[in-house]
């Protein structure tokens, strides 16, 4: 935001007076370039760092300031040169894995300025403060502090956020909502259906891997013999038959205990199994996870069996 003060009048006509302050109007560019680039990492969930965000941002106050002080360099005021400037601040700011997730974020990134140029407008608007856009600039006068303009936009777009992000990420969620799922076990693949589930938090308490709750009957036939007698009677409940049987397999280490507190029960317990990897296929998109542990589910999911299985969002950001 370029700020711009209000000069009395002189003879009889009333002079605006523009008066820059370089060092100021980088500082600010910094400030609502970098929550901007936050606001989209937090969409996205795309990895940065904070060094990642603020070189981003720098990047963006930098093009402002060469805006103001070489005026006469027009290709700086294109469309172009814009759409530019903000796909270099994404690609600066967060680790891009492909294209396709690269354009997601820079779509999200996009959304997070409107949100704040929004924010900005109604300040003005209900403070019935004036300004114009030249050269691609947004002038405003002023006549309080500047920095309660800044102070409101980012205000306005962190209560924007906390209000409607769960909503917008539960209706994007919604489009995606069934994936498919490989388990490969042994030179053994299962290919089942899996719902993204936002319940589903599950974690082994010992290395933290998200669970993946999978019926048994979609991996029956990728699990050792043993393993299948347990839940073929039904006696995945009775810790000490588990403990007597998963010992003496000689997948032994594969396998462990998982405690969970929801599918209708409370203090339960899973048996669970680490896989060799699993695969999530989505828009034709195919993504391999290793670190993951499989949790074996002795009943149905789904009434439809629409879905054989649950995933937590975490594997699919």
């Amino acid at each position: 935001m370029q700020i711009m003060n209000k000069r009395p009048e002189k003879n009889d006509c009333e002079v605006i007076t523009l008066e820059v302050y370089i060092d100021i109007l980088f500082l600010e560019n910094i400030v609502m370039n970098y929550m901007i680039l936050w606001v989209t990492a937090r969409f996205s969930k795309a990895g940065t760092s904070s060094l990642r965000l603020f070189l981003g941002a720098l990047v963006g106050a930098v093009y402002v300031v060469v805006l103001i002080l070489f005026p006469g360099i027009k290709v700086y005021y294109t469309t172009m040169a814009k759409v530019i400037l903000s796909a270099l601040m994404v690609a600066i700011s967060f680790s891009i894995e492909n294209f396709r997730r690269y354009f997601k974020i820079l779509a999200i990134f996009y959304v997070s300025t409107f949100i704040f140029a929004g924010a900005a407008f109604s300040f003005l608007y209900l403070n019935k403060t004036g300004g114009f856009v030249k050269n691609g600039v947004f002038y405003v006068y002023w006549q309080s502090s500047k920095w309660t303009f800044m102070i409101f936009s980012i205000l306005t777009v962190v209560i924007i956020g906390r209000i409607f992000w769960e909503e917008i990420q539960s209706r994007l969620i919604k489009d995606k909502l069934i994936v498919r799922l490989k388990v490969a076990f042994e030179n053994k693949i299962a290919d089942m259906s899996a719902l993204i589930d936002t319940g589903n938090s599950l974690h082994d308490p010992l290395t933290n891997m998200p669970v993946v709750i999978v019926e048994f009957l979609a991996l029956k036939d990728i699990l050792p013999f043993e393993i299948q007698s347990i839940f073929e009677n039904s006696k995945e409940n009775d810790l000490s038959s588990v403990t007597d049987i998963v010992s003496k397999s000689n997948w032994f280490s594969r396998f462990r205990l998982i405690p969970f507190n929801s599918l209708g029960k409370e203090n339960g317990m899973l048996i669970g199994f680490k896989p060799d990897y699993i695969e999530l296929e989505e828009n034709e998109e195919k993504k391999g996870v290793e670190n993951v542990i499989i949790g074996i589910y002795n009943r149905s999911l789904s009434k439809n069996a629409k879905y054989r299985a649950l995933l937590s969002p975490e594997l699919i950001s």
